[in-house]
């Protein structure tokens, strides 16, 4: 998140948008607060997706499977389209 809001500084963007297929902890909600940037968390990925016609998803199980292989956690958004 802090290199999300370095390169809106450096770039001179008006917003910025960072989406987890999880959730954020306290302190991303507090870094946020009062910087052009939203946070999007799977909740609000889905319902947006579903508002848009695309029913989807997330599994967490296999995201943590995945994070072992990559080091890296993240979801997997599985949608029929």
């Amino acid at each position: 998140m802090r290199d999300l809001y370095g390169t809106l500084m450096n770039e001179g963007a008006t917003k910025g948008i960072l989406v987890t297929t999880s959730d954020y902890g306290p302190d991303a909600y507090e870094f946020a607060n009062g910087k052009p940037i939203t946070l999007l968390n799977g909740a609000n990925l889905l319902h947006l997706l579903e508002k848009h016609g695309t029913k989807a998803h997330i599994n967490l199980v296999e995201a943590r499977i995945a994070g072992l292989n990559r080091s890296t956690a993240t979801g997997f958004l599985n949608s029929p389209f």
